[in-house]
């Protein structure tokens, strides 16, 4: 088996045992209590699942990390997270749009690419994956129109993450905190 189909499975997986999330008000709560982790945002894990909730519910405010001690996060570390989901849904929405039901299977689909290049994180492997897209040899028009719809994916996420990136630095400049 393929390390990307390994690593699709793996966050299958994860995500049936992931939180339970609802939003109340402008919270986004996420019940960490099931992950077996206790939340760290500096973890790369924490902020992948934290992303994969955004991703799913949209949006919020203020995000809470429930735990016997909840987290909160709010002002600049959940616009960045949101920004981060939206990144994310940006793959998915590609992915769903994509014609027929052996696209999804195809280790060239939108999402398989971007689960490959998002195991770099928080430094996705954007160039391998535009290598590994280099390999494949579109065999129809609609396999043409997701490769290129595949490099542009990618291109406006290196930005996305990149602008991401500055936002951070800028932040953490105008706090001192680095």
């Amino acid at each position: 088996m393929n390390t990307i189909k390994k690593f699709c499975l793996a966050v299958n997986k994860k995500k049936e045992q992931s939180s339970d999330v609802e939003i109340i008000g402008e919270t986004l709560c996420i019940d960490c209590r099931k992950c077996m982790q206790i939340p760290d945002i500096r973890s790369s894990d924490c902020v992948k699942c934290i992303v994969c909730n955004i991703s799913k519910c949209g949006n919020s405010e203020r995000i809470k990390l429930r735990t016997s001690k909840d987290v909160e996060i709010s002002g600049i570390a959940a616009d960045i997270l949101c920004d981060m989901a939206f990144l994310d849904r940006s793959a998915h929405t590609i992915s769903r749009s994509e014609k027929s039901h052996s696209c999804n299977n195809c280790e060239f689909s939108c999402l398989n690419i971007f689960n490959a290049a998002w195991q770099g994180f928080p430094d996705p492997f954007f160039e391998s994956a535009r290598e590994k897209l280099l390999t494949f040899r579109p065999t129809n028009r609609d396999c043409d129109i997701c490769l290129q719809k595949t490099y542009r994916a990618l291109d406006q996420a290196e930005l996305g993450l990149n602008n991401i990136k500055k936002k951070v630095s800028l932040e953490a400049a105008k706090t001192g905190v680095i």
